[in-house]
């Protein structure tokens, strides 16, 4: 079904675009459609509930591009692409939770994962433009290969009648020859001398043997394939230039082994060396690199790309040109690497040494394609997995990070002897402070607190943030809880001596601290867990600070009440709010 237009102030480089919004949720997919509407009016929304009918629907509407959602009814978002294949960009959404758990549907060939939490106008138009562009860039490398194909493909082949004269010399003759096989084995019509052995020999091994034979042949630079067939009254030859095929076989190989290595993950230097042989198999005899992140940057000639580093780390490629760069050995090209989007990021450099030739640019038009599409996917699987493991606000590992690190350090702990202290920490009065400054206000906090805490802590501690203004603690390698309430009463005290700047204003917070400790007070990660969130509680009710919990008796946790951090956040009211 198609949802109903909205009226929208401005129109975009996309007016016209047919979307397919497979969504089981009406309401979301209103509000993709009100988001795009705000930016582009000319956007056609069409909407489905279900996998199969949005099979359908790409089958009839022949959408320019599909948001997908990752739990459909009757199938994943995974399973949709699996088994639809569609042949458009596939922008596939999914909640904050389920984020790192739908990365698998970029395998299945979405083109890129959005967190619905994080979508705004802007964003989610950038996502389909950048999506639209890419996927063409695709096609368009895709269509040039085929072109180069039939090219090859229809190059006249050489033929030529030979006959063999047994009276009075016992000699080949050359009855007939076309122009192409005269250029390819430069050879007239007539006796055959031993100028072309090579050809005398095939023609006499078949008359031995009395069945066509194949042979290959190099001529200058030229590789010939070369097949005689017997006949009634002589033999036909015909001379195929198989030159262009073997090096467009080198190309398609090198090709396929910098896509092989990027879809193994290996390394991106290690992808970015087969680049090398696959400039070599384009322009046989010449050499080339590529230069990406730190290296791109501190490559003293960069500037001659007319690019500044002064938006270092993201540096901005709009505007950058093609140059040739001078050097004591003669010098080389350098063509910038920029990504097709918005941005415009300068993602690297390709250097080829070929001085003086002006046609190497034009020429390596389809590696600087291949080579940006695969330093842009890299940049995006970079920050996809980021996305997986830190928080956004602050930079701080998140839960399930931390619950990981916990699970390793219990098991070091185990067999160390030594105490690990697991910390919740939650900032008292935190919603005044959003009250008071807006969401604004609270996030400039919070990310301040962040980076006192990681200060104050030493390098073998790990602080990480678990959601809203609930940050939690590991700690190991503590003698006993007496030095370490001491210890982090000083350290905390660090944390607070100096009020903390929100805006224009200074506010002055405290913290409520909880802490577990394993094996004294339990060995699992939920039980400490739920142990130290307990602890923090009851510091909040007490005024804040930091509260030790007291260890529980043997058999006193059940099952249903060890929840992970925020299990008991969920259901309390917090007084101290």
């Amino acid at each position: 079904m198609s949802l109903p237009s909205a009226a929208a102030p401005r129109s975009g480089p996309s007016a016209g675009l047919n979307l397919l919004i497979v969504e089981d949720s009406p309401e979301d997919a209103w509000h993709y459609q009100q988001l795009l509407s705000r930016v582009d009016a000319g956007i056609r929304c069409h909407h489905v509930e279900v996998g199969d009918l949005g099979a359908r629907m790409l089958r009839e509407l022949q959408p320019d591009c599909v948001l997908l959602d990752f739990h459909l009814p009757d199938m994943t978002g995974q399973e949709f692409l699996e088994q639809f294949r569609p042949r458009v960009p596939v922008l596939v959404i999914t909640g904050s939770a389920e984020h790192a758990e739908a990365a698998g549907v970029l395998q299945a060939g979405a083109t890129r994962l959005l967190n619905k939490g994080e979508l705004s106008p802007e964003i989610l138009h950038a996502h389909i433009t950048e999506s639209l562009r890419e996927h063409a860039l695709r096609e368009q490398v895709n269509l040039e290969r085929r072109r180069m194909q039939a090219v090859l493909e229809s190059t006249a082949h050489g033929m030529v009648f030979a006959r063999h004269d047994r009276q009075p010399w016992q000699q080949w003759l050359v009855e007939y020859l076309n122009p192409a096989a005269s250029r390819l084995l430069g050879i007239e019509a007539g006796p055959l001398t031993q100028g072309a052995a090579d050809l005398l020999a095939l023609l006499d091994r078949t008359v031995h043997l009395g069945v066509t034979q194949r042979v290959s042949v190099q001529r200058a630079a030229r590789a010939l394939d070369l097949e005689c067939a017997p006949g009634a009254d002589g033999f036909t030859v015909t001379v195929r230039d198989v030159t262009g095929e073997r090096a467009l076989a080198r190309l398609d190989q090198a090709r396929h082994e910098v896509l092989q290595r990027f879809v193994e993950s290996r390394p991106l230097a290690e992808v970015l060396r087969g680049v090398q042989d696959l400039i070599g198999a384009t322009l046989p005899g010449v050499k080339g690199r590529v230069l990406a992140g730190q290296v791109l940057l501190t490559w003293p000639h960069l500037s001659a790309l007319g690019v500044s580093t002064a938006t270092y780390p993201h540096v901005t490629g709009r505007g950058a040109r093609r140059a040739f760069v001078p050097d004591d050995r003669g010098g080389c090209w350098a063509l910038p690497l920029v990504a097709p989007d918005d941005g415009q990021e300068l993602l690297g450099a390709l250097l080829v040494d070929a001085p003086g030739d002006e046609s190497i640019p034009a020429q390596l038009d389809d590696v600087v394609g291949l080579v940006t599409l695969l330093l842009m996917q890299a940049r995006d699987q970079s920050r996809l997995q980021m996305q997986a493991w830190q928080d956004a606000l602050t930079g701080l590992p998140n839960r399930s990070v931390f619950r990981d690190q916990l699970a390793r350090a219990l098991n070091g702990a185990e067999r160390g002897g030594s105490l690990l202290a697991v910390g919740v920490l939650d900032l008292d009065g935190f919603k005044r402070v959003n009250d008071t400054y807006g969401h604004a206000g609270g996030d400039e906090l919070l990310i301040e607190v962040a980076r006192r805490l990681r200060l104050a802590f030493r390098a073998s501690d790990l602080v990480a943030r678990v959601g809203g203004d609930e940050f939690t603690l590991l700690l190991p390698d503590w003698p006993d809880t007496d030095s370490l309430e001491l210890d982090l009463r000083r350290r905390l005290r660090q944390v607070l001596e100096r009020p903390f700047r929100v805006g224009a204003a200074e506010v002055q917070v405290r913290f409520s601290l909880g802490v577990a400790v394993a094996p004294l007070h339990a060995r699992s990660v939920d039980a400490l867990l739920h142990l130290a969130d307990r602890a923090m509680y009851l510091a909040k009710r007490a005024g804040g600070g930091v509260r030790l919990s007291p260890p529980r008796p043997p058999g006193e946790f059940r099952a249903d009440d060890l929840g992970a951090v925020g299990g008991l956040a969920d259901q309390r009211t917090r007084a101290a709010e």
